[in-house]
């Protein structure tokens, strides 16, 4: 079995600021460091050459994500704006009355703000204690449902700063590669 072939990227800014060194073996080994953090993870099949298939993940950030990290970073932007839009389309659109939607809005209101008269809508996030207590209170059924949680904003970030980059420099690596083989005899010129 031969050994697989190194790539390895220096990425930079057009004005030449470091974003990232990049690793890459053709068995399907991928390791970054970069201004974002630094991940790792080992494709066993990615189904087409490495490179490419890493080029490709450009434009999928999800499944990225999946395998260099896990969704255990608590989004309480999201939580808290789940909880309130869910309160007003009960309101507007499944039969919940003034008085129970008033309620639950109060409900989120003392989660938040225990002390003070603060609207829910005063708010852009809610902590993981502030939805402990909310969740212990509120009447809504399941709501533990809407305790959202994501990957951690640096890698959000490595996929949306660095993998663009690093993209870019793959797929003009393998445009050189392509323009430099010699052609196979279907592509020679006859004459």
């Amino acid at each position: 079995m031969a050994e697989p072939t190194v790539y390895q990227y220096r990425l930079r800014t057009p004005k030449g600021r470091w974003i990232a060194d990049v690793v890459m073996l053709s068995d399907g080994y991928f390791s970054a460091v970069s201004n974002c953090g630094g991940y790792a993870y080992r494709w066993g099949s990615p189904g087409k050459e490495f490179r490419a298939f890493v080029a490709d993940l450009e434009d999928d950030a999800d499944y990225l994500c999946s395998k260099l990290g896990r969704a255990t970073w608590w989004d309480g932007a999201a939580t808290l704006k789940g909880i309130r839009e869910y309160i007003l389309e009960s309101r507007r659109k499944s039969g919940w009355t003034k008085a129970r939607a008033a309620q639950e809005w109060q409900t989120l209101a003392d989660a938040l703000s225990p002390y003070s008269d603060s609207s829910p809508s005063e708010h852009d996030e809610m902590d993981v204690h502030q939805f402990h207590d909310w969740y212990g209170e509120t009447k809504i059924d399941d709501g533990y449902e809407f305790a959202t949680y994501d990957y951690e904003p640096q890698l959000r970030a490595f996929c949306r700063e660095v993998m663009p980059v690093l993209a870019a420099a793959i797929r003009e690596q393998l445009k050189a590669e392509a323009a430099a083989a010699p052609a196979t005899g279907s592509e020679v010129a006859h004459g």
